[in-house]
């Protein structure tokens, strides 16, 4: 072949080369903009498919607040213990909470209307809870003679619980729709990115079979490389579809301790009691027989009745005690968290002595003493000062060393802009390692001998950091601790801030 004819031909599959790789090029860009295009729509219909199910979690708490309220509610009427006062209180609170972020969620027309109907129930049952309290003796007269299938606020119950379900019907509707419409986009994903697939091997195919004439270990190159892309691209999918997995059972896990660990901790509670109460049956049942029969006395009957059984019972009741003390002080943490601030001028002596005055007796049996000094005024939030200092103060007495009198003195002074609030006491002290990790949750240090979970002095940084000011700690083992409160004198809260 003449050479003027070889670079003829060259350059003409050169040419078929460039014109095949442009065309290939072109097809990929428009199979890149249309998957992006594609995977943007996906990204929209996950986003509401999770806005629905956190709406649907949202109803199912509203639900589950809407029982412990009327159980609560129906225990208080049989029988006026604080327990269910408490129960009933706690959950009136959780359902507004619950009801206002619900709200801000709800889109449709419809959903809207129905949140407002159980609004407007829930304030009929308000108002009946409110009467129950304010004269319990005479709801209790009352209970005994009522039909509760005809009671209003079960009545009220019923009908929350009907809306409820016809919202959480409609939001299943919602989700189903979602995810028809979120499949949708993935068979166009997957359309697309097949067309673009196939055309693209054509198009590879064809550059191939030109190139080969000219290079075989190009193109064997080119097929490795888009083997590689390929299982690239499938690792990746299934990377990211167990990270979504994971996250959603992080999702769950965080649920369920939020919202479904109470109700079986007041069973196990309940249940720990009945147990109980049915050994002491037991026990005067067989202390009766042995009596009357002594040959029948078996000590490892009598051993297991007397003392293995309290002895289990105890730790049952102390472990969800202790469970429900953590539940609760996590909670009112949250809510603390969430509370609007109020401020106010503090006349900080008579705060800290009323203070002083209400733990008295606590102090008493402790063998420690509070001594007020002069504090200044300031300007601050009530509850969240008046929670901070009672902290500390019990605290301090909680902590005192049992080799001395307690001795816990409140002092105040002032700085340019700022209050400074002493605590200082000659309790047991704090080692060096520990003074900042006593600010942490669920962290302890010295001796674990008194009840706690490790919440309080977190809930005092949190509160002192709202207000504005900061919380510090000097002590030494075995002299004592001073813990220092510092507050802006004119208040000014660190949202301000933010």
């Amino acid at each position: 072949m003449p050479e003027a004819v070889r670079q003829r031909y060259e350059k003409i599959g050169r040419r078929r080369v460039l014109s095949l790789l442009g065309v290939g090029f072109g097809l990929l860009a428009i199979a890149i903009i249309a998957a992006i295009v594609t995977l943007g729509s996906i990204s929209e219909d996950t986003d509401e498919v999770e806005l629905v199910l956190e709406r649907q979690a949202a109803i199912d708490s509203l639900a589950t607040y809407n029982e412990q309220i009327s159980a609560g509610r129906r225990g208080f009427l049989l029988q006026p213990d604080p327990a269910f006062a408490r129960t009933v209180r706690e959950a009136s609170t959780d359902f507004e909470t619950e009801q206002a972020r619900l709200e801000d969620m709800l889109e449709m027309r419809e959903q809207r209307e129905r949140l407002d109907q159980i609004k407007t129930l829930n304030a009929q049952r308000t108002v009946l809870i409110d009467a129950m309290f304010s004269a319990p003796d005479e709801a209790f007269a009352e209970a005994r003679n009522l039909d509760f299938n005809e009671d209003t606020g079960v009545l009220i119950t019923q009908e929350i619980r009907q809306i409820a379900e016809e919202m959480s019907a409609f939001e299943a509707e919602e989700l189903v729709r979602r995810n028809r419409a979120q499949l949708d986009s993935l068979k166009l994903f997957y359309v697309v990115g097949g067309i673009a697939l196939l055309l693209l091997l054509g198009v590879l195919i064809s550059a191939v079979l030109v190139v080969l004439r000219y290079n075989r270990e190009l193109a064997a190159a080119q097929v490795g490389l888009r083997d590689a892309n390929l299982g690239l691209e499938k690792a990746v999918q299934n990377r990211t579809a167990e990270l979504m997995r994971a996250n959603e059972e992080i999702q769950r896990f965080a649920y369920i301790v939020s919202h479904d660990l109470r109700s079986p901790l007041v069973n196990v509670l309940g249940f720990t009691a009945e147990l109980d109460e049915a050994r002491k049956i037991i026990r005067e049942h067989l202390e009766e027989l042995y009596e009357a029969h002594p040959k029948l006395r078996d000590e490892a009957t009598w051993l297991a009745v007397d003392e293995d059984l309290p002895e289990a019972l105890g730790f049952i009741r102390s472990s969800t005690e202790k469970m429900d003390r953590l539940i609760n002080s996590i909670l009112e943490l949250s809510r603390q968290g969430r509370r609007k601030l109020q401020p106010e001028t503090l006349d900080m002596e008579e705060l800290v002595q009323a203070i002083a005055d209400s733990i008295h007796q606590f102090a008493e049996d402790a063998g420690a003493t509070v001594e007020v000094k002069s504090i200044p005024e300031l300007e601050s939030d009530r509850i969240a000062v008046e929670q901070i200092l009672q902290n500390l103060i019990e605290n301090a007495i909680k902590y005192s060393s049992p080799d001395r009198a307690g001795e816990i003195i409140v002092e105040g002074s002032k700085a340019v802009g700022t209050v400074r609030i002493d605590v200082i006491d000659n309790g047991r002290g704090i080692a060096p390692e520990d003074q900042e990790r006593i600010f942490e949750l669920f962290r302890r240090a010295g001796t674990q001998d008194r009840e706690g979970e490790g919440l309080g002095l977190a809930n005092v940084r949190a509160l002192a950091y709202r207000l504005g000011g900061t919380i510090e700690v000097e002590s030494e083992l075995d002299r004592g601790s001073r813990f220092r409160l510092s507050l802006p004198a004119n208040f000014v809260a660190q949202e301000a801030l933010a």
